[in-house]
């Protein structure tokens, strides 16, 4: 990652309305907005209807907290997705799209060769992520049909996209680094500090990475079964967990398979513990400093 300056477009003024993003410099746009506003996105963007790559966000009406995403590509994106916003019935129909984010190029030099490759390419890194789950049934095409120079100038746009998506707030592409194994000194851990939340049938390392995502590590443990009064929130996450593979079981305990993201530490500890927890004094560093008590020092002169 580098820095970079982006600008971005409110078309009626509202933060959750219909947006426009841009790097500096870069001829690929982002325009993001919800699957109501997409008769005035066509009308105001007719760029849309060039070639580009497109995402479809939105959840499980049966688990809200269940994030779905599905990936696309078309020689006119407009016209891709108002096929998808008529099609609400059958095996191909988009009943949990919520939200859009399409990305095309102001100039005409995006072919539908090069949208193929940055929707193989999208589909393969989405997929790393645990907290979204991709509908996309089928495989994108293969991803080496184009010359050497047009990779290269598409690998460009796969950044620029990733980072855009990020700006208007979807974690899709968010990419958790593996950490650096539990040492005895925080010093030996320049990659992000582990912490430790441990007992009866549970034993979990958590990692704070440089922008401050709270990720429980590839690894844990966590307690087999919940406790007679957890949450229906925690009891539902990890149910989720389990099914998506995050969590298996083996032996006595349910063990992340990967890294894994949430929210807050809170709800880091309660999905390792199986009930309410209280995941600021819960997890602590190997020299006993609590959570809490390291935030603290953090942000302190």
């Amino acid at each position: 990652m580098r820095a970079r300056s982006i600008n971005i477009f409110l078309l009626d003024g509202d933060p959750d309305g219909i947006r426009v993003a841009q790097i500096s410099m870069s001829t690929i746009q982002a325009i993001a907005f919800r699957k109501l506003q997409m008769k005035q996105v066509r009308t105001t963007f007719p760029e849309l209807a060039r070639p580009g790559v497109y995402i479809l966000l939105g959840f499980d009406e049966t688990q809200p907290d269940r994030l779905l995403a599905y990936i696309g590509e078309s020689e006119c994106v407009a016209d891709r997705l108002q096929f998808h916003a008529g099609n609400d019935k059958g095996k191909d129909s988009k009943t949990f799209w919520v939200e859009t984010i399409a990305m095309v190029s102001k100039d005409e030099n995006l072919t539908k060769s090069h949208a193929r490759y940055v929707e193989a390419r999208l589909i393969a890194d989405a997929g790393m992520n645990p907290r979204w789950k991709l509908q996309n049934t089928q495989k994108a095409g293969e991803e080496g049909k184009l010359p050497l120079q047009d990779r290269s100038a598409m690998e460009e746009f796969i950044d620029q996209t990733k980072t855009l998506v990020g700006a208007l707030g979807c974690d899709l592409f968010k990419v958790i680094v593996s950490p650096p194994k539990p040492t005895d000194t925080v010093a030996c851990l320049p990659d992000g500090l582990l912490f430790e939340f441990k007992g009866a049938g549970f034993a979990a390392h958590m990692m704070v990475t440089a922008s401050g995502e709270i990720v429980v590590t590839n690894g844990s443990r966590a307690r087999l079964r919940s406790t007679p009064t957890v949450p229906k929130g925690t009891a539902a996450l990890r149910a989720n967990l389990v099914a998506s593979g995050v969590l298996s079981a083996q032996q006595d305990a349910l063990v992340f398979s990967k890294n894994y993201m949430f929210p807050s530490v809170s709800s880091a500890a309660a999905a390792v513990y199986g009930g309410s927890a209280n995941g600021r004094i819960s997890w602590r560093l190997p020299d006993g400093r609590t959570y809490a008590d390291w935030e603290e020092r953090q942000n302190s002169p």
